[in-house]
């Protein structure tokens, strides 16, 4: 226990002071320890949420990171330690602020007592003031728990969800990685937000949110999905008031996120931005959620439903191994397309949870230079995958493995 404590010290010194070569053997040394790679991947999360650099408007480097621990999740070790190693060297490639965890405590319990941080901290944002806004939102951690703090970002975030929602997208990477950490590692990610988003959305009012007016249909996730796909958006609203109100969130996004994984958008924006609203719904109150949903539902996407080519069919006379096997050579040769062995392997009986883990692993082997957007569009469409089910996987994942790069 103490050799593994020493080494993960070792570790967090290297990658703070930026070493990395010495880093990478260390963890090529260690990393056949499971406990190891844990501590390495919370490392590396802290480690990217303080990244600073002046020449981007939008730093992907947590969100990049997160992408890769949701991913982790799924393959698990050790058929992930690709990925982790490769999310560990990327954490080398990113400038970064000298802040800590500590620090940002410190700072937020020096606060005099501040009779509504709400209104300061949206003032902070407002005014640019990202200094204050950091150390309040982390005031606001620590007197009232993550949640918290996170419903007041990410109110804040409807006022303007961003250019292909990066502002809602980021906030989202962000709070999760808080929340994955806890208090008082959590601290560090929640003020670094603080800093972006003052940054990103200064000059922002905070938007007014009437209350959700009453529900005039029973709440129905296939009456949404109807009325979307038929483009009467009087019936929309009426059932995603319905939907909302009843706080059945999932049943509110699950045709917009439909809709997102059959067109994806540039570089997956727009299937990111929907995973994103999904993620950032139950941190919202019915109204909130109303406000922004009425209005991705007629912004961000232009087509509802489910394409019946992709819809899933009888099994087909095939082993199991051989249709893994055919899904392997297919992720790593582009040939077939990976459309006919998922179909093949969700037809057959293949659990959805091993033909993720099976994806992840087949792409788990980036190098440092290639795009952020790669990391970030498939965990997207996998996420999405896993919450649509079995039957509608095929959908997000057949779309974004065709528009991957490699």
């Amino acid at each position: 226990m103490f050799g593994r404590a020493t080494e993960i010290s070792q570790f967090n010194q290297l990658l703070v002071t930026g070493q990395h070569q010495k880093a990478m053997q260390l963890f090529d040394q260690a990393s056949s320890d499971p406990a190891f790679c844990a501590l390495v991947l919370d490392s590396v999360v802290m480690a990217n949420s303080n990244q600073n650099d002046p020449q981007l408007r939008t730093p992907h480097g947590l969100p990049t990171t997160n992408a890769a621990r949701a991913m982790l999740g799924i393959s698990r070790f050790p058929a992930g330690l690709p990925l982790l190693r490769f999310i560990t060297l990327y954490s080398f490639s990113l400038r970064k602020r000298d802040l800590t965890a500590e620090d940002v405590r410190i700072k937020a319990r020096s606060l005099p007592e501040i009779p509504d941080p709400v209104a300061t901290l949206y003032t902070a944002f407002e005014t640019g003031d990202y200094a204050v806004a950091g150390a309040v939102i982390a005031r606001i951690a620590l007197d009232r728990g993550i949640p918290a703090a996170g419903h007041a970002l990410l109110r804040y975030v409807l006022g303007d969800i961003g250019k292909l929602g990066h502002n809602l997208a980021i906030a989202v990477s962000f709070l999760d990685a808080a929340e994955a950490l806890g208090l008082p590692r959590g601290l560090l990610p929640l003020a670094n937000l603080g800093f972006i988003l003052a940054e990103s959305m200064k000059g922002t009012r905070p938007l007014e949110v009437p209350p959700l007016g009453p529900a005039s249909v029973p709440p129905s996730s296939q009456g949404l999905a109807e009325a979307a796909e038929g483009g009467a958006f009087d019936e929309v609203e009426a059932h995603l008031t319905a939907l909302l109100a009843a706080r059945r969130t999932d049943d509110a996004v699950r045709p917009l996120l439909v809709a997102a994984a059959a067109d994806p958008g540039f570089l997956g924006h727009t299937l990111v931005t929907a995973h994103a609203i999904r993620r950032a719904a139950p941190h919202l109150e019915p109204a909130e959620n109303f406000r922004l949903f009425w209005k991705v539902y007629r912004t961000l996407v232009s087509r509802f439903g489910y394409p019946e080519f992709l819809r899933l069919g009888p099994p087909p006379a095939m082993e199991r191994d051989a249709v893994l096997n055919a899904l392997r050579a297919s992720l790593q040769y582009k040939t077939p397309p990976a459309e006919v062995t998922i179909r093949q392997a969700l037809e057959v009986g293949v659990p959805l949870d091993e033909v993720l883990a099976t994806i992840v692993s087949a792409y788990g082997h980036w190098t440092v230079g290639e795009k952020e957007h790669t990391i970030i569009l498939l965990d997207a469409a996998i996420e999405t995958a896993r919450f649509l089910g079995k039957d509608e996987a095929l959908l997000p994942l057949a779309v974004a493995l065709m528009r991957l790069p490699f």
